[in-house]
């Protein structure tokens, strides 16, 4: 999944023109590398050809006219098979987490199962890789950053796990409730 996911995402919510679908995606992922105008409008153009979105001119005064786009059922139909269809090894992939867990409640239980599963036992694998890491690279008085860079990183690891497990214990207690 690349860029696709996030601009079908936006027109899930209604209709919306360029500058506000990109606007958009910045702010949700805080990236303004994720996209810009090169990357957004051929693949709204790439959309339209394969009919995942649709188009109409909206009519401005005393400025440009501007193209409204909407998300078609086959968009639609796109949208929820990209975010549900994911291997392990695109879950170790930040971005690929994080549009997931940004759209979560989009999600079946399922889904949501194996997504944490997934991103849980990388989480763990990267933590292991962690404790590894002194008897490869030392951990002499010498080596302050590499410390300091370890114990953040083993923070971040650690919080990730926290929240992975607590997003799975609500959703065990939901799926109690009925």
């Amino acid at each position: 999944m690349d860029i696709e996911v996030l601009i079908l995402a936006q027109l899930m919510k209604g209709p919306k023109h360029g500058y506000e679908i990109k606007k958009n995606i910045i702010y949700v992922m805080s990236n303004k590398k994720m996209i810009n105008n090169n990357s957004l409008y051929p693949k709204l153009k790439q959309f339209e050809e394969r009919n995942l979105v649709s188009s109409k001119v909206e009519l401005q005064e005393l400025r440009p006219n501007r193209c409204v786009y909407s998300i078609t059922d086959v968009g639609k139909e796109t949208f929820y098979k990209s975010l549900t269809e994911f291997t392990p090894e695109i879950i170790r992939i930040d971005d690929e987490w994080s549009i997931r867990l940004a759209y979560y409640d989009l999600l079946n239980m399922e889904t949501r199962q194996r997504l944490f599963s997934y991103r849980e036992a990388y989480m763990k694998e990267r933590m292991n890789h962690l404790e590894q890491l002194p008897a490869v690279v030392g951990d002499g008085k010498d080596l302050i950053y590499s410390q300091e860079l370890y114990f953040y990183t083993q923070g971040m690891i650690e919080r990730e796990i926290e929240l992975i497990q607590a997003l799975s214990r609500k959703m065990e207690l939901d799926d109690a409730k009925g």
